[in-house]
């Protein structure tokens, strides 16, 4: 089986981090796999602390940084674009959509706990 370092960098993603206190949170697991239009499978690793996101693009790795969205998350390199909306996502190329529309299936819900 060949590797490409994409679990890897879920790894190294998720060594920092905690949970901040609340009401209730989303239960972000450390890879969520995303069906999308094309019978294409969007694969995102993302960072506890919503710092960065990898996702595995033509057998590569790339990982994004947290970029400035006012409606829902955003990652970018200044190349690619993702962007996460609870169960929803896509990814974007210089402004093309590579990945898109996507959907999870339900993410499960849990209470935080206070540090």
């Amino acid at each position: 089986m060949r590797s490409n370092g994409f679990g890897v960098v879920v790894g190294v993603l998720l060594t920092a981090g905690c949970v901040v206190g609340g009401v209730e949170q989303t239960v972000l697991p450390a890879r969520i796999d995303y069906a999308c239009a094309g019978n294409k499978v969007l694969r995102v690793g993302r960072a506890p602390d919503g710092q960065r996101a990898a996702v595995q693009v033509d057998d590569k790795t790339v990982v994004l940084s947290r970029a400035d969205s006012a409606a829902q998350e955003k990652y970018s390199d200044g190349n690619y674009a993702l962007y996460l909306d609870g169960e929803r996502a896509m990814l974007e190329h210089q402004g093309r959509v590579l990945f898109g529309p996507c959907a999870s299936g339900p993410l499960p819900i849990a209470p935080r706990e206070r540090y």
